[in-house]
């Protein structure tokens, strides 16, 4: 127990926020953007019915920016998914049980890292969001918290 303590006390001083329960959910999510791209040629209409299931209408959007060119497109789709996956793994299990993809949004132009809002919540929770990709692979983490 004096451990646990020790080391939330040094996280504490590194990170704000850590060691007093604003914290409520980590989740992170891995995606080999070569599945995305082989569920997109299975059949021609996965081109247009998976974007639709788990994009927000404002996505799809900016999703059309990108359709013509499928490296970018599979990109843009890998990246939305790896964030929502991140953002489910963090969410308590009701909440879970009523997650829709496409009721969360992705924003990028906001400042240096994306965010993901559901319009419909309020803002007692936010969500950090962190994402990378290198070559094959993009991964997502998502921590919630207590909005400040």
């Amino acid at each position: 127990m004096q451990l646990r303590n020790a080391v939330l006390q040094m996280q504490a001083e590194i990170v704000p926020g850590i060691g007093s329960n604003t914290i409520r959910g980590i989740g992170i999510d891995l995606v080999h953007l070569p599945r995305i791209t082989a569920l997109l040629q299975r059949k021609p209409a996965y081109r247009l019915k998976f974007p639709g299931r788990i994009l927000h209408e404002h996505e799809l959007l900016r999703y059309q920016d990108h359709v013509s060119n499928e490296e970018k497109s599979t990109l843009f789709l890998g990246r939305c998914w790896a964030i929502k996956e991140a953002l489910y793994k963090s969410l308590d299990a009701p909440r879970q049980k009523a997650f829709e993809f496409k009721d969360w949004c992705t924003v990028d132009k906001t400042g240096p890292r994306p965010i993901i809002k559901n319009f419909d919540l309020n803002d007692e929770e936010r969500f950090l969001v962190s994402v990378t990709h290198d070559g094959e692979y993009v991964v997502a983490v998502v921590v919630r918290d207590k909005a400040s």
